[in-house]
């Protein structure tokens, strides 16, 4: 399933990325030493009449066999989904399911800690929670077919039907722009998008708080806090829904002039996608309004554009500071738990550091 790429990263995704594809094979265990066959008699050399008393070389000490770094990662995250996997907390789990998402065709691991089946156990414990539905219906195993829930989308648009984000789920590919059109009515009459993003970051985050950073990580030069972001926030965005992009490219060819409803309905749900979610929500949001907005609205929209680029700019200098200063590191995912969206969350920190959310003049 293609997923939409994250275009704002705490930091570097390079080693987050590496942590995770290395795990993707499961770890080799070392070899085992083998001694050397004893001699037999016919191969024994004949006794010297007169041996001379010699002193034996000393053996050397076995070495023991030095893992990879990938097989260090590999059970660093094995490891810490054993440890989750106890658990009974519905978001717990669903972080488990998506860090265990590289062990799909893993025979060596347990059903119960592989992704459907930490899925299945989450939903045990929390079968409403909209974040929970959300990755069982998100294809978290990142394979396919996939593995994801259909029953769980169809509680999902139960539980949180004000949610423009889980009509968004089943937007279809390009050739069916009648099904597409009624999904974008769906969705311009919910007051709000979330796509989960802030919560499924803080979710890992809390997670990865279960077991201390490997130290190969932390040599990298990066610390425990801004590993951590850096990891949840990059695992977090392969779950970003897909479907934005195509939404994207539907309501830009919508003409206003043949179709003001579908026009107007796509301008609406663009609104949501500027001012909630993530970054990638906003620009496509943006994108989309571009096509309709003229006059003053496209003078006004510029604006905001403007304040928005200035505010990802600004959040990307308080993020190169999450090494030296890990409080500002989970100063951020405090303020995603309570925001709940990166949209929201951004502005907050800003001002927590005195820092302007527009930019100079305006």
């Amino acid at each position: 399933m293609p997923r939409v790429p994250l275009s704002v990263l705490l930091l570097s995704c390079a080693l987050a990325s590496s942590w995770i594809a290395s795990a993707q094979a499961p770890a080799t265990p070392p070899p085992q030493e083998q001694s050397a066959p004893a001699p037999t008699a016919a191969e024994a050399p004949a006794p010297a009449s007169a041996p001379a008393e010699t002193t034996p070389s000393p053996v050397p000490p076995a070495t023991p066999a030095t893992r990879t770094d990938e097989e260090v990662l590999a059970v660093f995250r094995h490891d810490l989904i054993n440890l989750l996997a106890l658990g009974a907390d519905g978001r717990v789990l669903a972080a488990a399911a998506q860090i265990a998402a590289p062990d799909q065709n893993d025979p060596s691991r347990m059903a119960l800690k592989k992704t459907p089946g930490l899925i299945k156990r989450a939903l045990q414990f929390a079968p409403n929670d909209p974040f929970v539905l959300w990755i069982a219906a998100s294809n978290p195993c990142m394979t396919k077919p996939g593995c994801a829930d259909a029953a769980a989308l169809t509680t999902l648009q139960k539980a949180d039907a004000d949610n423009a984000a889980v009509w968004l789920r089943t937007f279809p590919a390009e050739g069916n722009p009648a099904k597409a059109q009624a999904i974008v009515a769906r969705m311009a009459q919910a007051p709000r998008y979330d796509d989960y993003w802030a919560a499924d970051v803080v979710a890992l985050y809390h997670a990865l708080e279960s077991m201390p950073v490997p130290e190969l990580i932390l040599r990298q030069g990066m610390s425990t806090q801004a590993a951590r972001v850096n990891f949840a926030s990059s695992m977090a965005s392969a779950m970003l829904p897909a479907e934005l992009k195509q939404l994207g490219k539907f309501c830009s060819s919508v003409d206003a002039a043949k179709d003001a409803g579908g026009a107007a309905d796509c301008l609406n749900v663009a609104k949501k996608l500027e001012t909630s979610g993530t970054f990638i929500s906003q620009n496509i949001g943006f994108a989309i309004e571009d096509h309709y907005v003229t006059g003053t609205d496209r003078e006004v929209m510029g604006a905001r554009q403007r304040s928005a680029a200035w505010q990802r700019e600004k959040f990307l200098e308080i993020a190169a500071r999450f090494n030296r200063e890990p409080a500002l590191a989970e100063s951020y995912i405090r303020l995603l738990g309570s925001e709940q969206n990166e949209l929201a969350a951004v502005p907050a920190l800003l001002r927590e550091q005195s820092i302007h959310t527009d930019p100079p003049g305006g």
